[in-house]
């Protein structure tokens, strides 16, 4: 589906032809420890060769792979790790993402991406960017509960006062004031520039191009929250000229210039925790009431068949189940089999993309927060 979906991987054609490929990895920010991250990648590359040539020509197979062996050998791309990558390829399809948080390493070779995982990772409830904006500065942070990082900005980003306003800042305005009689000759003339008047209109320009570029280059694009970090007297201003649907309305009062990256982090999710509890809790509660009224499911074979009616209104996921099987998306009709089959992905991960597709919402969750032990629940729309 082309329309954008909070709940679904920014960039991730879901509609690539098989075999689609699949590979998580745990990498690591600085040396000695990432010495090995090329090494792991080549062994899990490996893994969807062995897998690919069950099923296809070697011919085939060399050109899906092509892509990933390139990447095993790019020094630039590997110099700039974080925590967690995910890597997806298809025929005329490849794509990459870099993520705080380390996934289990996984190399999945199969008729549909297995996205899982990385939608754990990119779930606004979870994960949000920060704006730390000042009066004549702005920075973007990506940050989670546990991990924040300053985010690159585009050439065009107005990441200052002067880098947005250039030619267009405002300059000074003269008041002419008279004192003494009239006619006296000994008039005399004041001038004063009203350089408070100046600031505001500086300021409000800033904000609007910041509001303009943050949208475009990163709240579209993620679909993440936004939560803004700037003075009180900033945080009204800019709320008030701001057109970014994923500005949150809890922000932090403060100057950010005072703030180290590790207190803005902290900070932060002091004011997004209750936020993700309650969302979660919603939905836990939500898929409780539905499962003991009939209205919903823990069972993957019913939820299969209820997803591809279109009838999962809410789909709650255990990040680290799998279920090996094959999903006849048009019926539901489900198969188990080996993993190393290609062609064979995770059930769960492939219910919840057809969940996806009609529109429903999936949540993917950490064990202690499921509140089934099958690794799914959903409530049914009807």
């Amino acid at each position: 589906m082309n329309a954008f979906n909070e709940y679904l991987v920014p960039g991730l054609d879901n509609t690539a032809p098989a075999p689609c490929l699949s590979l998580y990895q745990q990498t690591h920010r600085t040396f000695p420890q990432n010495r090995q991250d090329t090494v792991r990648f080549a062994n899990l590359v490996d893994t969807l060769q062995r897998s690919l040539s069950l099923k296809f020509p070697a011919r085939e197979s060399d050109a899906i792979l092509e892509p990933f062996l390139r990447l095993g050998e790019d020094a630039s791309f590997w110099a700039h790790a974080l925590d967690g990558l995910a890597v997806f390829g298809a025929p005329g399809f490849f794509r990459t993402y870099r993520f705080q948080g380390s996934p289990r390493e996984l190399a999945i070779a199969a008729n549909s991406f297995h996205t899982k995982p990385l939608l754990r990772v990119m779930q606004s409830s979870s994960r949000f960017h920060l704006l730390a904006l000042s009066r004549t500065t702005a920075k973007i942070f990506e940050a989670d509960q546990y991990s924040i990082d300053s985010l690159e900005l585009p050439l065009d980003f107005p990441a200052t006062l002067e880098l947005a306003l250039g030619s267009e800042k405002t300059e000074p305005q003269t008041t002419v004031a008279s004192f003494g009689p009239a006619g006296s000759g000994g008039v005399m003339r004041h001038g004063h520039s009203s350089r408070r008047d100046e600031e505001e209109i500086d300021t409000e320009k800033f904000f609007r191009a910041v509001d303009t570029a943050v949208t475009r280059h990163f709240s579209k694009p993620s679909a993440l929250p936004l939560m803004l970090v700037a003075l009180p007297e900033h945080q009204g201003l800019f709320r008030k000229i701001s057109r970014n649907d994923r500005l949150m309305k809890e922000g932090i009062a403060t100057d950010p210039r005072h703030l180290s990256e590790v207190q803005l982090k902290e900070r932060a999710w002091e004011a997004m925790l209750p936020i993700h509890s309650a969302k979660i809790s919603q939905e836990v509660e939500r898929c409780i009431a539905a499962i003991t009224s009939g209205t919903g499911t823990d069972d993957p074979e019913t939820a299969a068949v209820a997803a591809a009616e279109g009838r999962v209104a809410v789909l709650l996921l255990r990040n680290d189940a799998l279920l090996p099987g094959k999903l006849d998306a048009a019926s539901g009709a489900v198969t188990f089999a080996s993993l190393e089959d290609p062609g064979v992905d995770d059930l769960l991960d492939d219910i919840g993309s057809l969940v996806l597709q009609k529109g429903g919402k999936v949540l993917v969750l950490r064990n202690e927060e499921m509140p089934v032990m099958t690794g799914l629940a959903a409530a049914y729309r009807f």
